[in-house]
């Protein structure tokens, strides 16, 4: 990966709906290049898709939290299955230390969010974390 493709990346980054006309004009380089190139990352696994961050509480998701999970009393499969299940979870990151898993979800309310726990309850241990603030809620990655 040289400094051009790094450039487009952070462009698709900071815009995935940039057209490949105006990628070309930043970094001087033909249409058909550019096409050619992104293909490329794609194929390569560093582009996977191509989307749009939406905050949370925009569109009517008014509680964003974090549960750690730990203590699963059933198999790691069925908990991720279950997790996977819930439309409003929104990351599941299995991790180290005391924690098995960091779970990230947005819901519209107190009360879903306190039906969601006392279904993993049954299974595991969780402790949970609601989002107050946000400094910094999504920042691109800079390739090296």
């Amino acid at each position: 990966m040289d400094e051009i493709d790094k450039k487009i990346i952070e462009l698709l980054q900071e815009n995935s709906r940039i057209s490949i006309t105006d990628i070309a004009k930043i970094i001087n380089l033909s249409r058909p290049s550019v096409s050619e190139r992104i293909e490329k990352l794609i194929e390569k696994g560093v582009l996977e898709k191509f989307t749009t961050y939406v905050p949370a509480h925009k569109v009517g998701h008014e509680v964003s939290f974090f549960m750690e999970i730990s203590n699963i009393k059933i198999s790691f499969d069925k908990l991720v299955n279950i997790l996977l299940s819930n439309e409003y979870i929104t990351e599941i990151h299995c991790v180290t230390g005391n924690t098995n898993y960091i779970v990230r979800a947005s819901m519209p309310n107190i009360e879903m969010m306190n039906q969601l726990l006392s279904e993993l309850m049954k299974y595991s241990h969780v402790v949970t974390s609601i989002v107050l603030h946000s400094p910094l809620a999504h920042r691109p990655i800079k390739p090296l």
